[in-house]
């Protein structure tokens, strides 16, 4: 559990990205890699407490220091029917290679009230997929798509090189007018 948590707190100052302002028809997505071992050696010696009182930049210095992983720029999907956007990227010190799809299609997964669907993979492997959905060992989520659907995330974890390592896929799906209305609501 101890470890659980400590990946949590820092992944959560890792990925402390801003989304990009969405494009129509888009959802914006990043990759992202966790070191566990250096994530819980970051734990063990840092006052998180103390971290959090300080600024976004100082913690991000901080972090980016610590070589606790690496947050890949933020990619926009095409959001349509059958339609399916891929990212590659090279893995943190290693030979491998990141793999990230995202597809939506209405034929999957029935909801109640609709039938959209989004699926996240991930994979990593020697060489590129062509879409990690099919990649062996791909970690895949699927979850119903509509107005409501705010942020998905798949991961999965991994030994590259005799390390573990956390590797994961994150898209934040409403509309950033979307959201400023929201905010704007009394």
């Amino acid at each position: 559990m101890k470890l659980l948590a400590a990946m949590l707190a820092c992944l959560g100052l890792l990925l402390g990205v801003n989304p990009a302002s969405s494009q129509p028809n888009s959802d914006t997505c990043h990759v992202y890699v966790v070191d566990v071992k250096a994530t819980q050696e970051f734990r063990e010696k840092t006052d998180l407490d103390a971290l959090t009182r300080k600024s976004k930049q100082e913690q991000e210095a901080i972090v980016n220091a610590a070589r606790l992983g690496k947050t890949y720029d933020e990619f926009a999907t095409k959001v349509g029917e059958e339609e399916l956007t891929t990212k590659t990227y090279p893995f943190l010190n290693g030979k491998q290679v990141i793999t990230a799809s995202v597809f939506y299609t209405d034929e999957s997964m029935a909801s109640t009230g609709q039938s959209d669907s989004m699926l996240l993979a991930i994979s990593v492997a020697a060489k590129a997929s062509e879409n990690a959905i099919s990649a062996p060992d791909a970690a895949v989520a699927e979850v119903s798509y509509n107005d409501n659907t705010d942020t998905v995330r798949v991961k999965k974890n991994l030994t590259v090189n005799g390390r573990e390592y956390l590797v994961g896929l994150e898209c934040r799906c409403k509309k950033q007018d979307a959201r400023e209305k929201k905010e704007k609501v009394p």
